[in-house]
């Protein structure tokens, strides 16, 4: 088994032949309003843990990874995500699928068995403006990069992946899927905004620290990836100027609901880029379990 997401997706699919058609590649268009992630399993300590196969590299590899693959093995009980616009999808229309995509089928040349045991629905808005006030309060956000991810370069037009976790970088795609949702995607306007949340938020000088080279197989060859965690900080003086221009807690939680709803980077479709988040608190915000620490 290589990167799990493929099951998840492999699961609407077989549920609903139709949903195919919102995974396709299409060049030039928005990014895609959908976002599953790998599989999670719970260790002992009631921690998720993202479930997937990577290359193992030496320390002289790290520029370029062609080791030995660690596959997984999949038995037991599993948590995944699965993320969507409501104007593109709607909620019954994907329980369903999910309902009878499951069941025995053939997946990567084998024979499985999926069971769903229990499907909650969170309301990504509610946890974002919690997180957004708690934000503004402690002046400090944690984002945890729970599954493999590709960020984004804003300024690039193709899909540039980035492997520098700077605030731009982590913002550019919940950015642009909230302004497309809304109808108010224009280059200038995007632009002004990155650059603002940029001002308003600080890179520590560890955040390369936190984070991981990971090389994940998701088609035929290794990808470079990030896992890890990120600590931002809050420019008060930059906060205090565009507070006099718009709500702030309004738009990051905006902002906030998009990253966690929708993920970060590029591949979000296909299981990259799902982030949990939390301000001045011990662990992410996650319905029901907290991430552990990502390798």
């Amino acid at each position: 088994m290589l990167f799990t997401s493929k099951l998840v997706k492999t699961m609407l699919i077989r549920g609903d032949p139709s949903l195919a058609s919102v995974f396709e590649p299409r060049a030039g268009d928005p990014p895609k309003p959908v976002h599953t992630t790998p599989l999670f399993s719970v260790d002992e300590n009631g921690r998720l843990r993202c479930v997937y196969s990577y290359v193992r590299c030496g320390q002289s590899s790290t520029a370029k990874c062609s080791g030995r693959v660690e596959p997984v093995r999949l038995e037991g009980r599993y948590h995944f995500y699965l993320g969507f616009s409501t104007s593109v999808l709607e909620l019954d229309r994907v329980l369903a699928a999910l309902d009878k995509g499951a069941g025995c089928f053939e997946f990567a040349g084998k024979q499985v068995c999926v069971s769903l045991d229990a499907i909650n629905v969170a309301d990504p808005s509610a946890t974002a403006s919690k997180i957004a006030e708690k934000v503004l309060e402690t002046g400090r956000v944690k984002i945890t990069l729970a599954s493999p991810a590709m960020l984004r370069d804003p300024f690039k037009r193709a899909k540039h992946k980035a492997l520098i976790p700077t605030v731009m970088n982590l913002f550019s795609t919940p950015l642009y899927t909230m302004l497309v949702e809304k109808g108010l995607y224009g280059f200038k306007a995007f632009r002004r905004q990155i650059v603002m949340l940029h001002r308003v938020f600080n890179e520590p000088y560890t955040v390369l620290k936190t984070v991981n080279l990971k090389w994940v197989v998701y088609k035929k060859k290794p990808e470079p990836t990030l896992t890890g965690y990120v600590n931002l900080y809050v420019n008060k003086h930059y906060l205090e100027r565009y507070s006099e221009q718009l709500d702030m807690k309004e738009y990051l939680a905006e902002l906030t609901a998009h990253a966690i709803t929708l993920g970060v980077g590029v591949g979000r479709a296909t299981g990259f880029g799902h982030v949990f988040v939390e301000a001045g608190g011990p662990g992410p915000e996650a319905p029901a379990q907290k991430p552990g620490n990502q390798q």
